[in-house]
């Protein structure tokens, strides 16, 4: 019995060893295209299931059986590759050159659905905008806002010729139906949105995901339109890097970027800067085309793999001012503030903002925080306008998955302290802030009904103390007709709160008083949206076609009147309001020479009115465009030049009603409701050496600027310039910067 066990136990040996024997091993270095070590690349085996992933410098060593054909590797950002191993000798280390991906197919998203999965097999369409491919077409050292129109459908509003803010409109509607996150988390309240947004450069982005449609079931209110979210990046190594930028209108911008990724705690932070001093005026109106600005955040970003933590922080100065050159010049603002003879805007804004992201070790528990405080000391004119606004926001989050269902559940809290000293904050007591505590609870269910279909339902019940309990459901479908081609259905319901000065800035800049009417109730929306999404390959060539319908209806939207002059009348609209459209999009790819974007958009954004006969009638929403196209094309030099040219093309947009006065200050004429439309051509030439980018290039190429002035009423002689009855800052719709030259330069430090 012995001597037969010793043969079996031989037998044994003897086969492992021949098995052994017949395994072999793949070496290799994965770099990109210049022959920089991509670390952490993944190689697979598929065939054998054997996987490895690479070393801090690119390396790898991955075991393949015999007679294994192909093998693939991969880096976030990059094109997979299939490697064909009879090409190859195995006793020697391999290059593996992989080329970027910049159609972003093998992205993981997380705003659809906040849950990671991969950009194609989400039901919810996520578009994915990696801030390289942003800053590759910007000015140098931007922030969100200068970057944001690169993306189709979604454009930069101008609400004020002035101070110029700005905000991000998607499907033609206004920047307080969209909701901005950072990843994943609201954290941006209703005053942030007028000023907060210019305060996230794109170097502390790593992406941003872009969600269109009612977003209410996850993230809440203002989510009616679309979501934002902006994803911080990841330390991977000990870094130091410079950027730095510089215009011919005296705009300097830049960027101090620190990575420390060697110990448990990794950190990603930054110091960003943006100032221009400079007055310019272009088109003769007496005020600066250029708003003068000394703007700086401080922002880090840490996480700890092992507790699975992650935690950041930033802190936001902005001092931004405009007017006649008599109030900028010198600083004068800081002694001028307030002056009821020398018309300027001058506005500070502190700002600070808390957020992190808590998954409990083995457990199907998360916990998902925020908060921030948001200050402003302003004076429009005369007008004197302080502000202040607290949030706080938690998310607890459950995950469990059952058979084909994916569960998620949980609950939220978010308090909100907002208070000025404007009508908004009034009662017949006086003053009084705003105190919203908003409880939910959220479900959610991805069901994977077979290989082809998948089905996303979901439900949020939010408690609100002033307006009661409101339901907000959402379904999203996806058909995957092949691999590369799928279809996509999504409904659902959204709702908004009025927060009036984010409503429109025109009651604080200008000289129109607001009056509110009746006792303002939440807005009601109803969106569906239908997709298609093709992905097609030949040879060393990729690209995507994307068409996409959407309609939503309004109830309840609060619709300010412009029409009686002086004044800007607020009201829930009596009957109904809706934004239809279609839009397309194509990428194409060719190698990593040639990457081409084009995209286009129809929109039809209407309200409808009581006219004089008694009879509704459908009017243009403010600010709404008939459509809009954008593009993009970036080409690889030999000796490491790269072009990228941009453009932005906008359709006729609808406008307020702005007066034109004569020199007593009477009213002659009013302004056309529907502007012309407007281009813009960039072009940017970068060359990089071992260590430093250099770059320079030109904004608005062809010199096309907005043919009239922004600001209305000005011809009135009766009192100083700016402060006649009819004066308005709100006729905004193209640009009013001529052709602007600018260079810079983005250095590794080590």
């Amino acid at each position: 019995m012995r001597s037969v066990l010793l043969i079996v136990v031989q037998v044994l040996l003897f086969l492992s060893v021949v098995h052994i024997s017949k395994a072999q091993v793949f070496k290799a270095v994965v770099t990109d295209e210049n022959g920089k070590f991509l670390p952490f690349a993944t190689a697979l085996a598929q065939d054998s299931g054997y996987g490895t992933t690479a070393n801090d410098v690119g390396e790898f060593s991955l075991k393949i059986k015999e007679g294994t054909k192909h093998i693939w590797v991969s880096h976030v950002g990059y094109q997979k590759q299939e490697v064909t191993l009879e090409n190859y000798n195995l006793s020697e280390t391999h290059i593996i050159q992989l080329i970027p991906d910049k159609l972003g197919l093998n992205e993981v998203v997380v705003s659809g659905q906040l849950q990671a999965r991969s950009l194609r097999n989400s039901p919810v369409k996520v578009e994915v905008f990696r801030a390289g491919f942003l800053n590759d077409f910007s000015q140098g050292s931007g922030n969100l806002m200068e970057s944001i129109s690169m993306i189709n459908g979604i454009q930069e509003n101008v609400a004020c010729g002035v101070c110029y803010t700005n905000e991000i409109s998607i499907n033609g509607l206004e920047g307080a139906y969209t909701s901005l996150l950072i990843n994943g988390i609201p954290i941006y309240g209703n005053l942030a949105t007028v000023y907060g947004l210019n305060s996230i450069p794109t170097d502390m982005m790593e992406k941003v995901e872009v969600v269109r449609g009612p977003g209410s079931t996850l993230y809440g209110s203002e989510a009616m339109a679309g979501v934002i979210n902006i994803i911080t990046p990841h330390a991977k190594e000990n870094t130091l890097s410079l950027n730095s930028s510089f215009s011919q209108l005296g705009e300097w911008k830049g960027n101090l970027i620190a990575q420390h990724g060697k110990k448990k705690w990794k950190s990603f932070s930054g110091m960003h800067w943006d100032m221009a001093n400079q007055f310019v005026d272009q088109n003769g109106d007496l005020f600066s085309d250029v708003v003068l600005r000394d703007r700086f955040s401080a922002f880090n970003f840490s996480e700890n793999e092992s507790k699975q933590f992650s935690i950041g922080g930033k802190y936001y100065f902005e001092d931004r001012r405009n007017g006649v050159l008599e109030y900028v010049k010198d600083k004068n603002y800081k002694q001028l503030r307030g002056s009821d003879q020398i018309y300027g805007e001058s506005i500070y804004t502190h700002r600070w903002e808390l957020f992190g992201d808590k998954r409990f070790v083995n457990s199907p528990f998360r916990l998902q925080f925020s908060a921030s405080q948001h200050w402003q000391d302003s004076y429009y004119g005369d007008t004197f306008y302080e502000a202040e606004q607290h949030q706080a926001f938690a998310n607890f989050i459950y995950e469990h998955e059952l058979g084909n269902h994916n569960l998620l559940s949980g609950f939220s809290q978010r308090v909100t302290y907002y208070d000025d000293n404007s009508a908004a904050t009034e009662n017949v007591s006086g003053n009084q802030a705003d105190v919203q505590i908003i409880p939910g609870v959220f479900i959610q269910d991805e069901w994977k009904i077979n290989k082809d279909w998948k089905a996303l339902s979901g439900a949020r019940l939010d408690y609100y103390n002033r307006h009661g309990l409101i339901f907000s459901p959402r379904l999203n479908i996806q058909y995957q007709l092949t691999e590369w081609t799928n279809f996509r259905f999504n409904s659902g319901t959204g709702f908004r709160i009025v927060n009036l000065f984010t409503e429109d800035h025109a009651f604080v800049s200008g000289q129109r008083e607001l009056l509110i009417e009746e006792d303002l109730n939440p807005e009601r929306s109803f969106n569906v949206g239908l997709g298609f999404q093709h992905v097609y390959t030949f040879g060393n060539q990729q690209g995507s076609i994307e068409i996409d319908g959407f309609y939503t209806y309004f109830t309840n939207k609060i619709i300010p009147d412009y029409e009686t002059p002086g004044f800007i009348i607020y009201q829930n609209s009596e009957a109904y309001a809706y934004t239809r459209g279609l839009s397309a999009n194509i990428n194409h790819q060719v190698g990593a020479n040639l990457y081409l974007n084009l995209g286009a958009q129809w929109q039809n954004a209407r309200q409808a009115e009581t006219n004089v006969d008694g009879k509704l009638e459908e009017m243009p929403i403010i600010y709404s465009r008939d459509w809009s196209a954008v593009g993009s094309l970036e080409y690889n030099f030999p000796l490491d030049i790269k072009l990228n040219y941009s453009l932005n093309w906008n359709g006729p947009t609808a406008m307020p009603d702005i007066y034109e006065v004569n020199a007593l200050g009477e009213i002659v004429s009013t302004r056309a409701n529907l502007s012309p439309s407007f281009a813009q051509h960039n072009l940017k030439f970068r060359k990089e050496f071992k260590r430093v980018e250099v770059f320079v290039g030109v904004r608005n190429l062809f010199d096309n600027v907005q043919e009239i002035s922004p600001l209305g009423g000005t011809q009135d002689e009766t009192v100083a310039l700016g402060f006649g009855e009819y004066f308005d800052t709100a006729y905004n719709y193209g640009n009013l910067l001529g052709r602007n030259f600018f260079l810079g330069f983005d250095w590794s430090i080590y």
